[in-house]
């Protein structure tokens, strides 16, 4: 325990060294602190992303794991039944007490060629020539349609959705830019996914989301 000094009875130069001795108590109990709070936060960061890796392991295995075993059961039902298994983009098994349920899909990834561009431009060119004047609000929507994504490309999938409800306008000119802008799209790779399902006590299926967002 530190000992109580009565300050009125030192001397000048007492007080000064008293004064001086209690700045360094206080400067050292602050260099504590912070150098505690570092630790912490360091330790709370090293066993947080040790963890965040471990986890994406385990998922990314549960999910290589889920998808070659999903595909072994789906080629022995075939080779049960005198049958050759054929090829499917999804894959979907039952429990046979009908409350278990997975699937897996295997979907394409599609990008634009570098062409695309003339062909979006011609687009929106088209659109602001016959709407902004007329129907600024629907101008602004179609556009939008158009904008990119956050990784700065157009996206394929708002686009061929879009293609669809162009022949509803009746613009054989505009019809055509999208037909050329489809032409632009190749296949850049699949994506695997893989999904769990459970009956709930309705008896609806209830997918076991396990994407931070949905927890």
């Amino acid at each position: 325990m530190n000992k109580q000094i009565d300050l009125s009875k030192l001397s000048a130069t007492e007080l000064e060294a008293e004064l001086k001795r209690r700045q360094q108590e206080a400067e050292k109990a602050e260099r504590a602190k912070k150098l505690a709070f570092l630790k912490d936060k360091d330790d709370f960061l090293f066993a947080t992303v040790s963890k965040f890796q471990s986890v994406r392991n385990e998922l990314k295995d549960l999910k290589h794991v889920t998808i070659s075993e999903i595909n072994k059961l789906y080629n022995r039902m075939f080779e049960i039944n005198g049958k050759e298994p054929k090829e499917q983009k999804s894959i979907s098994l039952k429990s046979e007490c009908g409350n278990y349920k997975v699937t897996a899909v295997r979907q394409e990834k599609f990008e634009f060629t570098d062409e695309a561009i003339v062909h979006i431009t011609a687009i929106k060119e088209f659109l602001k020539s016959k709407f902004e004047q007329r129907n600024k609000g629907l101008y602004e929507l179609l556009d939008s349609i158009l904008m990119k994504n956050g990784k700065g490309d157009y996206d394929p999938k708002l686009l061929a959705k879009a293609k669809r409800k162009v022949q509803q306008l009746g613009y054989d000119e505009l019809t055509k830019h999208f037909d050329k802008l489809q032409d632009c799209l190749t296949v850049s790779g699949t994506a695997l996914y893989c999904h769990a399902f459970k009956r709930d006590d309705n008896g609806k299926w209830q997918n076991i989301v396990v994407n931070f967002s949905s927890l």
